[in-house]
């Protein structure tokens, strides 16, 4: 059988599983931290690897970011997600986090509690979308106070080109948002659209 492309079909099915497994995070959030989670619509982008800093690199353009990134890995499919949060919102994460104003919290695990959150809801609703079992490694902050150009360069991507999606979210009565994207190994690609492509026909 020959390899399935990536085509405005699979971009849809990839985006519509994604915006299930965007529900599902939010609820795990808002059960967590009582909080509405404003969904976003996710965007699909096929990539090369020389284009992710420009691809990326606007959504927080001239901001200072801290980065956290996570490994994923499942049955002929892996990948990371990278989350990023604008250091400006810091205060508003803690009191998201329900954590009483003036607490001395640390930065570090707000992220860190942030992130093993929401991206393991995403990723293992998508995952379980198309019935496969993941594995998640721990989350590990990347990049503190720098800016998201400085990130993506300390970043060696072992791929050529990738699938991106890429989710902002926001959370209301809370200024703060921030952005997950979801980075496919070039590998993972071939399986990834065949198990959208079953789900879709």
């Amino acid at each position: 059988m020959s390899a399935i492309a990536f085509n405005e079909d699979i971009r849809d099915g990839i985006q519509e599983v994604a915006n299930i497994a965007v529900g599902m995070a939010a609820k795990n959030i808002a059960k967590s931290f009582s909080a509405f989670v404003e969904l976003p619509i996710p965007q699909v982008h096929l990539i090369e690897a020389v284009d992710i800093q420009m691809a990326l690199g606007a959504v927080f353009s001239g901001e200072s970011v801290t980065a956290v990134t996570q490994p994923f890995y499942a049955s002929n499919i892996s990948g990371e997600a990278l989350l990023l949060f604008s250091d400006t919102n810091m205060e508003a994460l803690s009191a998201l986090m329900g954590y009483e104003p003036g607490y001395q919290h640390n930065e570090v695990e707000l992220v860190l509690e942030m992130a093993s959150l929401l991206n393991g809801s995403c990723i293992t609703g998508f995952c379980s979308q198309l019935d496969i079992s993941v594995l998640l490694k721990h989350p590990e902050v990347y990049g503190r106070n720098t800016s998201l150009a400085s990130v993506l360069q300390q970043q060696n991507f072992p791929w050529k080109q990738t699938l991106a999606i890429e989710l902002n979210y926001s959370f209301e009565g809370y200024d703060i948002s921030c952005d997950l994207i979801l980075l496919f190994h070039e590998a993972s690609l071939p399986s990834l659209y065949e198990s959208v492509q079953f789900l879709i026909d």
